[in-house]
């Protein structure tokens, strides 16, 4: 459960955040699916081991999980959430998106790693090419080199 956020502003004027609201109600539409989820593996166990007994039971369970959809329905309203159509997708196609996650981080990680590849590339050129400046034309390198640092330390990062 996550602990209230205080502020001076919240405080005085009493209300909660739109943040601590979002959360709660991002908070209680988790719960709400994981209660259908657990109404509907009961559900199927009713079913699979079926008894005239059972029938009430059935009821109540199928009860619990239309009402559990319509408070879902109520909440979702509440809630502005962006999940991107690559996750949709791989949930249409029936696979976990825990997959899509693990594999997104695998490619970042390899463009990071591509892209710091290229960094040392560059640092490494322009080193040589500085020491040849140097080495070549003397009497000019200090001055270019010295502005090329000024330039640099001026422009924002």
């Amino acid at each position: 459960m996550q602990t209230p956020r205080t502020g001076i502003a919240s405080a005085a004027s009493g209300e909660t955040s739109t943040a601590d609201s979002h959360d709660s109600d991002r908070q209680s539409m988790e719960n709400r699916l994981c209660e259908a989820l657990e109404t509907l593996s009961q559900i199927r166990v009713t079913v699979m081991n079926h008894e005239q007994a059972d029938e009430q039971v059935l009821e109540q369970r199928v009860d619990r999980l239309v009402r559990g959809y319509a408070d879902m329905f109520s909440i979702k309203d509440r809630l502005n959430v962006n999940i991107p159509e690559e996750v949709l997708a791989y949930v249409k196609d029936g696979r976990n998106p825990d997959e899509f996650t693990s594999q997104f981080m695998e490619r970042v990680a390899s463009e990071n790693q591509f892209t710091n590849g290229k960094i040392s590339a560059l640092t490494s050129f322009r080193q040589e090419y500085e020491a040849k400046l140097r080495e070549f034309f003397p009497e000019d390198s200090t001055d270019r080199l010295n502005h090329q640092q000024t330039q640099q330390q001026q422009q924002p990062e």
